[in-house]
């Protein structure tokens, strides 16, 4: 049977309708400037990380958490390793300016377990840890400069230390400073990943209690050797 015109129209008014409330619930495209989206992608990155193995997810994952297209993200980073290490870089630039902040502070280098407190804290995270790991597994030929503390940072912080301690001697104290960084820094990034084999083979349980000792041990070490040189 032929449907008479007004029940055609009235099924016309209806799916009308019903468009009219699907596109009320779709949400606009935001404009965002470009440094403002490469930003809001990392932070979405840094949540997937939080909850996943960078091995275990990719940017697909990445992108439906930062509500952007896959193609938008490669504009940015290039790749998902690219990516992993942009996320890891503005951890490590942050660890930085923290330093460089506590620096500033009157007798910060007579106070060195805070400075070292800001790295273990740092190295603590459960997303740095994931991304520390990956980049050290990756075969990459980039990976090997994305751990180089981006912008030189170690370099940075060394200067920031000579010129507040012995601006006279900056030039003849920098590289002693540096390699005393370099063996903080490294002891620090090699507790922070082996420290679960490295307690077991002391018959040991992991513990605050522990950990705090070794970041005093270390800062004990550090200050020893920068007075001996100062």
């Amino acid at each position: 049977m032929v449907a008479s015109r007004a029940v055609v129209r009235s099924r016309r008014q209806i799916a009308r309708r019903s468009i009219a409330a699907l596109q009320g619930r779709v949400q606009p495209r935001r404009r965002r400037p470009p440094e403002l989206a490469r930003q809001e992608i990392l932070d979405a990155a840094e949540q997937v990380f939080a909850g996943s193995q960078p091995d275990q997810v990719g940017l697909k994952q990445v992108a439906r958490e930062a509500g952007v297209s896959h193609a938008l993200i490669t504009h940015y980073f290039g790749t998902y390793a690219g990516l992993i290490e942009a996320t890891l870089e503005r951890r490590l630039r942050k660890m930085r300016e923290l330093v460089l902040a506590r620096l500033r502070e009157p007798d910060a280098l007579g106070r060195p377990s805070e400075l070292l407190e800001i790295l273990f804290r740092t190295l603590q995270d459960p997303v740095h840890l994931r991304l520390m790991r990956w980049m050290l597994a990756s075969e990459r030929p980039a990976a090997s400069h994305a751990l180089g503390l981006q912008d030189r940072g170690l370099a940075i912080v060394a200067e920031q230390i000579a010129r507040s301690v012995a601006p006279e001697r900056r030039r003849e104290l920098i590289a002693e400073i540096e390699v005393t960084l370099l063996t903080a820094v490294s002891a620090a990034y090699g507790y922070a990943l082996g420290k679960h084999a490295l307690i077991a083979a002391l018959g040991r349980e992991p513990s605050r209690e522990l950990d705090d000792q070794v970041r005093e041990t270390l800062a004990a070490m550090v200050l020893a050797r920068l007075r001996s040189k100062l």
